[in-house]
């Protein structure tokens, strides 16, 4: 573990903070005294942009300067010997708790620390603090979350909180409520994302600016994406409001008002994936290394009388809408891990049996102690294992999501959904109405992205993507499946389809919307991949 994980001390490059600082004194040029919190200084590269900058260096009656770490707050004591500048060596968590005074700015890059790596004293000061703010106190997943509540309420009624945040802000689950604090809080939220990632020791993380403005003329929520960061000193960026914007979830500012009414307007004509299927997560099994083998294992223990087939990951069936038994053997002689070891209350374990000596290793590997299957009546009982779907939803992708078919008649781990058709409608008609942009893109709006670009869409988030379900001949269902194994790209996939699904519904759609429609799913993949 490094120690910037610990710390979370993944520090601001100078030609933002310089940015934050310039762009944000231009909005106090009317106040006559500002005074400032930075509430974890790390290397003081803000407080040196702002005695640097002639608003703030001639207005600021007072600056305090919150940092734990002694290092470097000795470097910033020796360099800087400002009259007005209060430093505290203190964690965050603990100067909160006695500070009554309010700010003019409140500025800084908060720590990024998951919840795992917290101390119970600092998950307890996050819970505190979440749960005065009226908000969950199970939704503290990470430290920073609990330095924006905080600091928001050190912001003063005319006051601007200027923040580097990662994007999760602005899609994923657990910030819904911060979303919503946000915009109770603040007349004007300004946000500002980058194509360039600004912190490479933080891999795969995406960041953004967030600026909040307590009292402002121009109200509402505009938002910027700034292609490089030069661009920002070179001021070739500009601010957009998107009127349309409704969603919980804000990934929709990555496009224009016409092309979210378009999306909202189709989204009210369509039923949705859970109107035509049933579908829920797949097996839990607590270790899958230990409980799905390959057939090595399967031979060496005898393990023959208690296996079922299953497909344990996407990677898997890359490339593919249906998963046939052809492919499946082909997983199988590959040595991949294909069969679930699914043990129940009838199964006989004697001690003179080979299957016994496989227990014994999983006991020895402490398996039977992990939660989960500590759980259990006996640790070694996968529970409910259920009945074979139709096909599976994997809920993390890359290029796409995949919705695949089981032709091979498997099981699925949890890291798909098992999907069944609902009575009168049927899974090949599913599977190819999913693919076309619409759907696609609506997956990219409804899911959330974290390091790497990878796509994760929940049980619900998957159930509520509309789809426009089209009726097919088993002959054109077969062609599509050759169609999609040899695409290059799924871009190939939703130019054949696009046309033909999406005028075929009653959708009243013009050869200019689908391709706007194409053009949508596009714009929105490209953007999530580009953490990569």
């Amino acid at each position: 573990m490094t120690d910037k994980k610990l710390s979370g001390s993944f520090y601001t490059p100078k030609i933002l903070a310089d940015f934050m600082v310039d762009y944000i004194s231009l909005k106090f040029e009317d106040l006559a005294s500002i005074s400032v919190l930075e509430p974890s200084v790390g290397d003081g590269v803000f407080l040196k942009a702002i005695y640097k900058n002639e608003v703030f260096s001639n207005k600021i009656h007072k600056i305090i300067a919150v940092e734990k770490d002694n290092n470097e707050l000795d470097k910033i004591s020796s360099e800087m010997n400002n009259e007005n500048l209060s430093v505290i060596n203190a964690d965050f968590l603990n100067f909160q708790h006695g500070n009554k005074e309010k700010f003019s700015l409140v500025i800084g890059n908060p720590p990024y620390i998951r919840k795992k790596l917290l101390d119970d004293s600092q998950i307890e000061s996050c819970k505190e603090i979440h749960h005065n703010a009226n908000l969950s106190v199970n939704q503290p997943k990470n430290i920073w979350t609990a330095f924006l509540v905080r600091c928001i309420e050190f912001t003063s009624d005319n006051g601007i909180l200027a923040f580097v945040l990662p994007s999760e802000l602005l899609q994923v689950k657990y910030a819904d409520e911060l979303r919503t604090l946000i915009l109770k809080e603040f007349q004007r939220v300004e946000i500002f994302t980058f194509n360039e990632l600004l912190f490479k020791d933080c891999k795969g993380q995406d960041t953004l600016l967030l600026i909040g403005e307590k009292k402002a003329k121009d109200k509402g929520v505009f938002y910027c994406n700034i292609p490089k960061l030069a661009d920002l000193f070179e001021k070739k960026f500009a601010l957009t409001q998107n009127a349309k914007m409704k969603e919980s979830k804000w990934t929709h500012h990555h496009l224009d008002s016409d092309e979210i009414e378009l999306l909202e307007k189709l989204r009210k004509e369509l039923l949705t994936i859970n109107d035509y299927c049933n579908s829920k997560a797949g097996i839990v099994t607590a270790a899958n290394d230990y409980f799905i083998v390959n057939t090595e294992i399967v031979e060496k223990y005898s393990l023959h009388k208690f296996i079922k087939p299953i497909i344990q990951k996407g990677i898997f069936v890359n490339g593919s809408v249906d998963l046939t038994e052809e492919e499946f053997n082909i997983l199988i002689d590959n040595s991949k891990p294909t069969y679930l070891i699914a043990l129940n209350k009838d199964s006989v374990v004697s001690e003179d049996t080979k299957i016994h000596d496989y227990l014994q290793i999983g006991k020895d590997k402490q398996i039977d102690k992990r939660y989960k299957t500590s759980m259990r009546s006996n640790w070694y009982e996968v529970p409910n294992i259920g009945t074979i779907p139709q096909a599976f939803f994997f809920k993390r992708c890359n290029e796409y999501p995949k919705l695949i078919k089981n032709s091979a008649s498997v099981f699925t781990t949890d890291s798909a959904y098992a999907v069944t058709m609902r009575e009168n409608f049927k899974i090949d008609n599913l599977i190819y109405s999913f693919y076309n942009s619409l759907t696609l893109a609506f997956a990219e709006l409804f899911g959330r992205y974290y390091g790497g670009g990878v796509l994760e869409l929940t049980p619900n988030e998957f159930k509520k993507i509309p789809i426009p379900y089209l009726d097919l001949s088993t002959n054109k269902f077969s062609a599509f499946v050759e169609d999609f194994k040899n695409k290059k790209s799924i871009k190939q996939i939703c130019l054949l389809n696009d046309k033909e699904i999406l005028r075929a519904n009653g959708l009243n759609l013009s050869d200019n919307d689908v391709l706007k429609i194409y053009n949508i799913r596009e714009k929105l993949f490209l953007r999530r991949i580009k953490t990569n």
